[in-house]
């Protein structure tokens, strides 16, 4: 059997290349490359991508791949994108920071500043700061990128026929696996999470809902939600509910703490991705 995983950056993609891998015998796990990159003779295998125009990995490049190869099971990956908003923002640094170095620190004395206060800044102010060309956005950009983003995937989504199944990150959160395990024809491998070997282990930040809440302020409520609101009707989420916490606590281990350490681990990181690719073809 082989199965597809497709979502955006930061929707739990990673972990259920390994739950559902878990789920088959003799299964190979791919994770990210070029579409069709690790396509093989496999007797089971599970491939994961995600789309980022940035990195030439478009919703016209997945069209155009699923017109070329088939997948014997689709499943498309959602979160609320409010949530993926603040994972992708706080990840931002993953792959270090060269060229970028005062980028990062401005940035990252803006998330200091909004553990101490939540507040005292807006989250739309922080992804200023977010670009990936070294300059430093104006808001109208930053709000325009996520508006893009999810304009794309709205009308990706809107045309997945009955071959392919929706499942959130809010599910596999809550382990509700049923209508999966259906879709698929076995049951994926609850407790199985992403290696301690892998380079996507390292960086695995809250398994939690809601965050958002925390990170958002009334002002980030409007800008944001002209954005999200058609992508988050079309999968099912809450479309009335945009109330920010009352009472906002930003934890340091899971924002500035973790935003730190990302920098530090892209050298090792790059070295265990290579390494991974060649455990799985040699499997």
């Amino acid at each position: 059997m082989k199965v597809l995983i497709l979502g955006t950056g930061k929707t739990g993609t990673t972990v259920m290349v390994y739950k559902v891998s878990g789920g088959l015998p003799n299964c190979h796990a791919f994770s990210g490359g070029h579409p069709g990159k690790h396509i093989g003779d496999y007797e089971n295998a599970v491939y994961k991508h995600t789309y980022e125009d940035r990195k030439g990995k478009s919703m016209e490049v997945f069209k155009e791949h699923l017109n070329k190869e088939h997948y014997d099971r689709k499943i498309w990956m959602a979160r609320d994108p409010r949530d993926a908003a603040v994972s992708r923002m706080l990840y931002r640094w993953h792959s270090g920071y060269k060229g970028c170095k005062q980028q990062f620190k401005n940035q990252l004395e803006l998330v200091l500043k909004k553990e101490k206060d939540p507040l005292s800044i807006s989250f739309s102010e922080i992804c200023r700061y977010t670009g990936h060309d070294g300059s430093i956005r104006t808001i109208e950009e930053a709000i325009e990128e996520e508006t893009h983003r999810y304009q794309q995937m709205s009308e990706f989504v809107k045309g997945l026929g009955s071959d392919w199944i929706r499942f959130t990150f809010e599910d596999m959160v809550a382990q509700k696996f049923d209508g999966l395990n259906e879709y698929l024809g076995f049951e994926v491998e609850t407790d199985a999470n992403v290696p301690s070997t892998s380079s996507k282990a390292k960086v695995i930040r809250k398994k939690d809902t809601g965050d958002w809440r925390h990170w958002f302020t009334e002002e980030d409520v409007e800008l944001f939600k002209p954005a999200f609101l058609p992508y988050m009707e079309l999968i099912g989420y809450d479309c009335d509910d945009w109330r920010p916490d009352s009472n906002p606590v930003i934890e340091p281990e899971f924002s500035s703490v973790y935003m730190q350490k990302l920098p530090t681990k892209a050298g090792k990181n790059k070295i265990l991705q290579y390494f991974n690719s060649v455990a799985q073809k040699l499997k």
